[in-house]
Parts: structure tokens; C-alpha cells; sequence
């Protein structure tokens, strides 16, 4: 794993990209539109790119956000939006995106994070599909508040 960031990270430096880009080659290099089947969620594959997803974001709600709009565009590039909510709830589950950075996402339009190929009408559609899961972490936020 190790590796594999440094190489991500050589290959932002020595190209002079920002340092937003590091998940966004990285997105771009392992989840290629044609792998991403239902066989890709059965099995698992997303875990197994989770710890160089999490050693690239750093936790860091901002590059987390970066992370979600290269998910939003591989998304739509395969033109798969229902992919979109399945990614996202299976980096939320394996720590890779926290709830607050999710709704952070949900509750804008447009960003600084949405790449310029993700339209409002495609990112609406991105947003439709991820609802259930954005409704159940208001839900989760919404009872450890109560908690309290």
C-alpha cells in the first residue's frame, strides 16, 4: 500500500497537479467503468482499495470531498449513477468518507469539489440515487443527538 501512495503522490508532484489530484488519479487508476459490476459490490473489491483511499485523504473532510467528486464523475462517465450511492455507502461503512463530510456533500449544489464535466442536472441525479443513504445518516445523526 505504501507504495502505491507514494507512487500516486510522485505522479501529482512531478506533473504539477494540486495535491486535490492524488484522489483523483487514484479513483481514475483502479475503478475502471467496466469493473464496476454487480460482481464488484458482491464481492467486496472496494475494500480492498479502501486503506490507499485512507492513507491519500488523510482524513481530511476536504480531501474526502475531492474523493466524492471523483466518484460523482466516474459515475456518470459509465453512466451508472446507481453506482454512485453503493460507492459512497461502502467507503462510509469502511471509514474511507465520514457521515459529516456525506452531508456536507447532500446539502450543497454545485461545489468547489464537482468537477467541471458533472453538470446540476447529473450531480440532482447523483443526489437522488444517494438519498436513502443521506436520509439514514440524518436519521443516525438525529438519534446520537437526541442521545445526548
Amino acid at each position: 500500500m505504501k507504495d502505491i501512495v507514494e507512487y500516486v503522490v510522485n505522479q501529482q508532484m512531478a506533473s504539477a497537479l494540486l495535491s486535490k489530484d492524488k484522489i483523483h488519479i487514484y479513483i481514475r487508476a483502479v475503478l475502471k467503468p467496466e469493473d464496476i459490476t454487480s460482481d464488484f459490490f458482491k464481492k467486496g473489491t472496494m475494500k480492498k482499495h479502501v486503506p490507499v483511499i485512507r492513507a491519500i485523504t488523510n482524513n481530511s473532510p476536504i480531501m474526502e470531498r475531492h474523493l466524492i467528486g471523483a466518484l460523482e464523475g466516474l459515475c456518470l462517465n459509465m453512466d451508472n449513477t446507481k453506482a454512485f450511492a453503493v460507492l459512497i455507502k461502502q467507503l462510509y461503512e469502511q471509514d474511507a468518507l465520514e457521515e459529516d463530510t456525506i452531508l456536507e456533500w447532500a446539502a450543497e449544489g454545485r461545489s468547489e469539489y464537482t468537477l467541471e464535466t458533472v453538470d446540476e442536472e447529473s450531480r440532482a441525479a447523483l443526489r437522488a440515487e444517494a438519498e436513502p443513504i443521506v436520509a439514514w445518516l440524518q436519521e443516525e445523526d438525529d438519534d446520537d443527538s437526541d442521545g445526548q
